[in-house]
């Protein structure tokens, strides 16, 4: 049974999730971090599959199903366990990169089998709040530091584009799981947001919990 909160990082490639965990490494360093692809020692081979190495090319499908076996080793192995024990896991990237990534953008299976197949392998967990960066793919792509692209950064505009817009509908779909921060804004002013959803996410859990204590304790 889960005990802890789930969050996770969302965005097109360059929209500032990285800089965000990092910040969130600082002020909470008591949670634990994760990433995607990667976080074991399988899913860092197959991070490094997918978007490092240059010799080998795959399909959409091959693709999509290396990350989902990345995913659910990494659930398996880290983030259940951990929020069965109660603590906060924070996730850069989760099953929503997937839908936008390989659903949207790719075309590889419509978004709502993606997310099907995805909640069948990950016994239904789905995050308690998901931060959404939003930014334009155009200045992303400023942003973005050529030399250091992985494969994934290297599609071009148009693959982002419609990563993007992936995103967008699927913001769309669960306004109550995402909170949409606009990523243009100044890194401490999305790190303060991020931190105020973080403390509201936790006051409602605490809520919920004495209210779960309350009944049980009647009942008896």
């Amino acid at each position: 049974m889960k005990k802890g909160i789930f969050i996770t990082l969302e965005g097109i490639d360059a929209c500032g999730k990285s800089t965000q965990i990092e910040l969130l490494k600082k002020t909470y360093p008591e949670f634990v971090y994760v990433r995607e692809p990667g976080g074991t020692i399988l899913g860092e081979k197959i991070r490094n599959l997918i978007l490092k190495d240059k010799d080998i090319t795959m399909c959409g499908k091959a693709e999509l199903m290396l990350f989902m076996a990345s995913r659910v080793e990494l659930y398996e192995k880290v983030i259940k366990p951990h929020l069965e024990k109660g603590d906060i896991v924070i996730a850069d990237r989760y099953y929503d990169s997937t839908l936008a990534y390989q659903g949207s953008a790719r075309g590889v299976m419509e978004m709502d089998d993606i997310l099907s197949l995805n909640r069948q392998m990950l016994e239904g967990l789905k995050p308690d709040l998901t931060i959404y960066l939003k930014i334009s793919p155009k200045l992303a792509q400023c942003r973005r530091d050529a030399d250091e692209a992985d494969k994934m950064e290297m599609e071009g505009l148009s693959f982002q584009e419609k990563v993007a817009q992936g995103y967008d509908y699927i913001a769309s779909k669960e306004p109550e799981r995402f909170l949409v921060l606009d990523a243009r804004e100044p890194i401490d002013v999305v790190h303060k947001n991020i931190a105020k959803a973080i403390l509201k996410l936790q006051c409602r859990q605490k809520d919920n919990l004495e209210k779960l204590n309350a009944g049980n304790s009647e009942n008896n």
